[in-house]
């Protein structure tokens, strides 16, 4: 098992892009069942706190890798000398894609807005030269109520991998409900990506080079869309927890 660190209750699997790429790559050839993967950022972290069966989800997955910047520098406080580098669910969906151009593993791309899907297809197809996307469907969303049709089409697609893009906590809660069906399926990995397919299909575009460097993508996006306000209010939140934990860690160790 990789090297885990633990972000106020939430582990953190420390590993690098390689070594991910490695163990994506051996799950979708041999793995025996529908290995659950996620993509963290302090939103999830936030939100486990009010919800615990987000929570049990999260603690349950069977790889959490960093999405968030600030999930990488609570580690660094947290757990210091240790490793902490980025995968985001871009960076997956990418590496997926061309694990699957040469494999011919299917992919489904559930979820993301109206012909976002789609786009984002045509957009993996173009950047990996024989990636098999086997399906994609956004009709539906994460209500219960549209599981059995997502199933089925997915079911009908013979994929291997399912890309879930409905946005926390609905995506990580779909996993949970359907993650047992989708192995009898022949499913063997499933990851919540939230908006990731928007960025893939170029619906919305990614923050600079430099920016994604300096870990400041939220705020790239956050002037773009200022909507986006309300949902960053819990990033101080955060940042004030994680140092509260780090100076309680020293302490203790000092004692």
């Amino acid at each position: 098992m990789p090297d885990r660190a633990d972000v106020l209750g939430i582990p953190v699997d420390l590993l690098r892009r390689t070594q991910v790429e490695t163990w994506v790559r051996e799950q979708v050839a041999t793995g025996e069942t529908c290995a659950h993967v996620v993509t963290l950022n302090p939103e999830y972290v936030m939100a486990a706190r009010r919800d615990a069966a987000f929570a049990a989800a999260l603690q349950g997955a069977d790889l959490v890798t960093i999405d968030g910047a600030g999930i990488a520098v609570a580690v660094r406080l947290l757990a210091p000398g240790k490793a902490a580098k980025r995968v985001t669910g871009v960076d997956l969906v990418g590496m997926l894609a061309g694990i699957s151009a040469a494999s011919g593993a299917g992919l489904f791309l559930l979820g993301a807005g109206p012909g976002v899907a789609d786009a984002a297809a045509d957009a993996l197809r173009a950047g990996h030269s024989g990636t098999h996307i086997a399906g994609t469907w956004a009709e539906g969303s994460a209500d219960p109520a549209y599981d059995a049709e997502a199933l089925r089409r997915i079911a009908d697609s013979g994929a291997t991998v399912v890309f879930v893009a409905y946005g926390a906590p609905g995506q990580i809660h779909w996993i949970a409900r359907n993650q047992a069906a989708l192995a009898t399926m022949g499913v063997r990995l499933v990851i919540g990506i939230g908006g990731a397919l928007d960025f893939v299909s170029g619906t919305v575009p990614r923050a600079p080079r430099l920016v994604r460097k300096l870990g400041l993508e939220w705020a790239y996006r956050l002037a773009r869309e200022p909507w986006r306000w309300r949902r960053q209010m819990v990033l101080p939140v955060f940042g004030l927890l994680v140092l509260r934990d780090a100076v309680w860690r020293r302490v203790r160790r000092i004692r």
